[in-house]
């Protein structure tokens, strides 16, 4: 059974107050985006008697990132620490947001439409036209449905 008209208005309002708060959380982020994976790894200096000889490895910190289809990798030192690791964890929340909001406007293009078909009077009563088709891509994504 279709849901009816005022049930659906209801759930476009709601689909339409989370879309806003999606868009307000990208519209806040104010510090720069880093693209990329931070990471730590220990390695060996080499230095005869160093404690890294024993176990006990050096720590550096570097950023990863795929850049023509190659994973790329650069150090970022002690002082960079910080700023590169807010950087790609605003990168990440703002990449999150970016997908829940395109989900967002997808949810709230097919509310809209199965309210207009709610609202679809069948004329003339006798003999009623057919709903309209669905146009654009199809409810898989791929393709056009005519």
């Amino acid at each position: 059974m279709a849901e009816s008209s005022s049930r659906l208005r209801l759930r476009l309002r709601q689909a339409l107050e989370r879309h806003q708060k999606q868009v307000d959380q990208l519209v806040e982020e104010s510090g720069p985006l880093i693209r990329g994976t931070f990471g730590t790894r220990g390695r060996v200096c080499g230095t005869a008697g160093c404690h890294c000889t024993r176990g006990e490895l050096h720590e550096s910190k570097f950023l990863s990132a795929r850049e023509d289809g190659q994973t790329r990798q650069v150090h970022v030192p002690a002082g960079d620490e910080i700023e590169v690791r807010e950087g790609v964890a605003r990168y990440r929340r703002f990449r999150q947001v970016r997908v829940a909001l395109a989900e967002s406007a997808k949810e709230e293009l097919d509310l809209a439409e199965q309210l207009g078909l709610s609202l679809l009077k069948p004329y003339p009563p006798d003999h009623p036209l057919p709903p309209p088709k669905r146009r654009g891509r199809s409810k898989g994504g791929r393709g056009v449905s005519r």
